[in-house]
């Protein structure tokens, strides 16, 4: 690929909003309510060793920036080991639902900002934290590298590892004529050496997280969703695509397409 494409690639990708949809304000402050809940329950237990391989490297006493925090996946473990935490959250709907976790825990020593990431003032952190927040920001090199100016030990973006065969992947190609379907790592990680950058990288071991849906009519639902189709105008190309990859379980209709992850990491000054 030619220089530049890999940048020009993924301001195409982060161009549309995969924060907020198309529901209302109020509809989707009730689904990230939801998601707290089940985080806050316990319901959502799966392993997430790209969380661990954080906390695994905070020290006693640091403090670390959580960029686009969201309802506090990450926030709450993260503050339960730093000594002090700022969640960056510009999503009023979510910082509400974030701030209701917050208060319902007991973590004083989360302080929590309105603005985005890039207009943000923020005071120098130990460690700088963007939890696929950045999907939403088409200048990746300027978002990696304001939180290089605000990390003075390291930084980590976590991206999503699309499968090289996924059936998003294919459904993408032949109907928007690209294959990636929205910004993920192999993206990310080629814009940012584009960038100067030439950051570490780990990937969670073998996936173990696959979508299921009860019916094909279903997964076509889960499919023009991923697609950011709002007609069934391609719904003919997807059912047929789906009834030939999908495997019928016990549960239901399972996905090839694994969910797995990646961080990017960097000490400040250094880029790798």
């Amino acid at each position: 690929m030619a220089h530049g494409e890999w940048t020009e690639r993924w301001e195409a990708l982060a161009s549309i909003d995969l924060m907020t949809g198309s529901a209302g304000e109020e509809r989707m402050v009730e689904r990230w309510r939801e998601l707290a809940q089940r985080l806050d329950a316990g319901i959502d237990t799966r392993p997430d060793p790209i969380l661990d391989f954080v906390l695994d490297r905070l020290e006693p006493g640091m403090s670390v920036l959580d960029i686009g925090a969201g309802v506090g996946r990450w926030t709450i473990p993260l503050a339960a080991r730093a000594h002090r935490v700022t969640a960056v959250e510009p999503v009023e709907g979510m910082r509400r639902v974030l701030r209701e976790r917050l208060a319902a825990c007991g973590a004083a020593n989360v302080s929590v900002l309105e603005e985005p990431w890039l207009d943000a003032a923020v005071e120098p952190h130990d460690v700088a934290v963007a939890a696929y927040s950045m999907y939403t920001s088409t200048g990746l090199a300027a978002f990696a590298r304001k939180m290089e100016s605000d990390a003075l030990r390291f930084c980590c973006l976590a991206m999503r590892l699309p499968a090289h065969d996924g059936i998003i992947g294919e459904l993408s190609e032949r109907i928007h004529g690209e294959w990636h379907d929205s910004p993920n790592f192999i993206v990310g990680y080629n814009a940012l050496l584009e960038a100067g950058f030439a950051p570490n990288v780990y990937i969670e071991p073998s996936p173990v997280r696959y979508w299921v849906d009860p019916t094909i009519p279903d997964a076509v639902t889960r499919a023009r969703r991923h697609l950011r189709l709002e007609d069934a105008s391609h719904d003919a190309l997807i059912t047929e695509t789906l009834e030939r990859r999908l495997e019928l379980t016990a549960a239901g209709y399972r996905w090839p397409d694994w969910m797995r992850a990646a961080v990017i990491w960097w000490e400040p000054g250094r880029k790798g």
